[in-house]
């Protein structure tokens, strides 16, 4: 057997260099994956206090590094058709900008683990409606989507978050019911370009 290695021991030695390169390239692949999903952007959006009109929407950067909101748009579904607005400014309040700009807009950074309240529902669909210059109101929708449109990996990427309400006025009593209790992630190359044709429209 000694004898056997000792004749084929160059080529052992190419096999066994072979296999610690293959190990260290599944460690680096591993490695690489690992960094990828603890650097990656995740937004949640949900609701607080209440489940009724005067709920709070928050967003909650998930992700580990800081994310600049761009911008928040909204989505109110009549039954006939959806009307998109940016809400990103808090338009109801029209005094002049001073002190903490986080007072009159959402745009800004969000670091990671940091939740940012744009408002309650009702708040927000008045944005809406004095954007489009429409007079809606939650009474004539179905539903509410909203996306939250925001610059990450230092700006060198758009992502995003997006959570459809349906509205459930069953009871006597207006609720908005999720529509998935996760937040769809905003990230394919397809999504990302049909935010921008939004935000530019």
């Amino acid at each position: 057997m000694w004898d056997w290695i000792g004749s084929n021991a160059s080529a052992l030695n190419v096999g066994l260099n072979a296999a610690m390169l293959l190990i260290w390239l599944a460690y680096l692949q591993l490695f690489f994956v690992s960094f990828r999903r603890s650097n990656r952007t995740v937004i949640h959006i949900g609701m607080a206090s209440e489940s009724g009109e005067d709920a709070r929407c928050l967003v909650t950067n998930m992700g580990s590094d800081t994310a600049y909101v761009l911008a928040v748009m909204v989505g109110l579904d009549d039954g006939d058709r959806t009307r998109l607005a940016p809400v990103t400014d808090r338009v109801e309040d029209e005094d002049p900008v001073g002190g903490d700009f986080r007072d009159k807009t959402n745009q800004g950074p969000l670091r990671g683990g940091e939740a940012l309240d744009i408002g309650s529902l009702r708040n927000i669909v008045s944005r809406a409606a004095h954007q489009i210059e429409e007079d809606i109101s939650l009474d004539d929708c179905r539903a509410v989507e909203i996306t939250v449109v925001v610059a990450a990996q230092q700006a060198h990427r758009l992502a995003g978050g997006r959570k459809r309400y349906e509205i459930d006025c069953s009871g006597g009593r207006m609720r908005f019911r999720p529509q998935n209790v996760l937040t769809d992630q905003i990230r394919t190359r397809r999504d990302r370009q049909a935010l921008l044709s939004r935000m530019n429209a």
